[in-house]
């Protein structure tokens, strides 16, 4: 059932974007985004100059996106199911249990210009999860006072250099932990850039 609705929600999507940078496969893109690795440092990503502000955010990328396009983000839901998640996201989530995972692209123009895979444990987290159906998973965590972020961003990276973040966030009233993981595309770059 969530491939059918993926799968309308995408068709719908590439027939009104014609730019060949748009995401051509949705498979592929949820395995860009589980192939994801921790990097050192900041540095490491060797982030364009441009870039490196987006990647130590601290507010919502949503309205960041927003106040910088002057238009509200589009929302394609890639996926989201239960799966194995790697052993970098298991550690931070203290569990050893399949995880839940939303994959989604963010589009400005109708074109791609942010992935982004968010995971959590079953319960409480799946549950807030699978409740925002196509909303931004930041109506949630930047509006729930119970929901408090980590003041560490991990630096991350897909299997093709993209450069992106990862943020840990606890709810503090449920025994709920989520990872939220944002990947920069070049999309993105060339909007910045005119």
């Amino acid at each position: 059932m969530l491939y059918f609705y993926f799968n309308q929600a995408f068709t719908l999507h590439t027939q009104t974007s014609p730019d060949p940078s748009a995401l051509a496969d949705p498979t592929d893109a949820i395995a860009r985004l589980r192939g994801a690795k921790v990097a050192d440092s900041l540095a490491a990503l060797e982030p364009a100059e441009v870039l490196s502000p987006w990647l130590q955010l601290t507010t919502s990328l949503t309205r960041h996106l927003s106040m910088t396009f002057g238009v509200r983000p589009g929302l394609i839901v890639l996926g989201e199911d239960l799966e194995q998640g790697s052993a970098w996201e298991c550690a931070a989530l203290q569990t050893d249990e399949p995880l839940y995972a939303r994959h989604i692209a963010l589009t400005i123009d109708q074109q791609p210009v942010v992935l982004a895979r968010s995971v959590t444990t079953q319960g409480a987290g799946m549950q807030a999860l699978t409740n925002l159906q196509t909303r931004p998973l930041a109506e949630l965590l930047f509006t729930d006072a119970s929901w408090q972020r980590s003041g560490h961003t991990q630096n991350l990276c897909l299997p093709d250099g993209t450069s992106g973040r990862g943020c840990y966030w606890r709810n503090q009233t449920l025994p709920a932990g989520l990872l939220v993981e944002e990947f920069f595309l070049p999309r993105l770059l060339v909007k910045l850039g005119s």
